[in-house]
């Protein structure tokens, strides 16, 4: 029950971030339980459609299973949104990623340097602030 907890806080933590930037924004119950493809989270306004799977977790690496992104690719498809995996790490904040940074094994993965690397704060996501550039040639995703 801690890990969902855990993961629970962080979408309202979401939630309240991207309200307070003047969002809609939607939780779906039991995105993980349903028949349906459903992400962790609907935002919309501003003329945008987000949707986003968020992770809280501390490890040197993010996996997310290849039915997840099927699923978030499905919802890029079906409502023409933009997808995110919003991956929260402790003491570092929020860092997001769209599901092309990611590496493709048998599922999908990126490094905590990587997430770093190619992630977008949400500042940065919203377009309230600049990313610093980085070398597409010197780019390479852990």
């Amino acid at each position: 029950m801690a890990h969902y907890n855990k993961g629970a806080n962080a979408e309202r933590e979401l939630i309240k971030l991207f309200w307070n930037k003047g969002f809609a924004v939607a939780r779906t119950a039991g995105s993980g339980k349903n028949a349906l493809p459903m992400p962790d989270l609907i935002v919309m306004g501003k003329g945008r459609s987000i949707v986003i799977e968020a992770k809280a977790w501390r490890s040197n690496y993010l996996t997310i299973l290849d039915y997840q992104m099927q699923e978030l690719l499905k919802w890029r498809e079906l409502a023409n949104a933009e997808v995110f995996i919003a991956w929260k790490y402790p003491n570092k904040g929020w860092f997001f990623m769209a599901p092309e940074v990611f590496r493709k094994a048998k599922h999908y993965s990126i490094s905590f340097k990587g997430a770093q690397k190619c992630g977008q704060t949400l500042d940065v996501l919203l377009g309230e602030q600049q990313q610093l550039a980085v070398e597409k040639s010197t780019l390479k995703i852990p």
